[in-house]
């Protein structure tokens, strides 16, 4: 009986391992809305990052593709992305910041996510800036202070 207990506990830590293994985190989430972005425009990544949140229908939140679609007026399409860094916050939830790069120029942005219950990532906040120090903290643009 013992030696059962043993293993079911044994199992039981390898499939809650395996399971948070797997989780991709606000990282896919985050790119999800970026591969939109690169295939079907600003409506399509907001819509895409917005999906399931408290946010999701509110049309304040859709005014950000406004701002992307400026972006592009200055810089051109949208070519690709970087993750630049991903960061937990909270054991639910996660900060990612991310670089788009332009024909003419890089977009930054700071996107934080949370994990429902279920399990699933949704959009809490984020920002975009062609000015690297709006969004991001400042040690990742100025590098560490003496």
């Amino acid at each position: 009986m013992r030696m059962l207990s043993v293993v079911l506990v044994l199992c039981s830590s390898f499939l809650t391992n395996s399971v948070l293994a797997a989780d991709p985190g606000a990282k896919a989430l985050v790119e999800r809305g970026l591969s939109a972005y690169l295939t079907g425009g600003p409506d399509a990544a907001i819509k895409a990052w917005l999906k399931g949140s408290g946010m999701e229908g509110n049309t304040q939140a859709l005014t950000q593709a406004n701002s992307l679609r400026q972006i592009e007026d200055f810089y051109g399409k949208p070519e690709s992305y970087d993750i630049v860094k991903e960061n937990a916050i909270s054991p639910r939830s996660q900060m990612v910041v991310f670089a788009v790069n332009h024909a003419k120029g890089v977009v930054f942005g700071r996107f934080q996510a949370y994990r429902t219950k279920s399990g699933t990532w949704v959009t809490t906040e984020f920002k975009f800036h062609t000015e690297a120090a709006a969004v991001l903290p400042p040690e990742m643009v100025f590098g560490k202070q003496p």
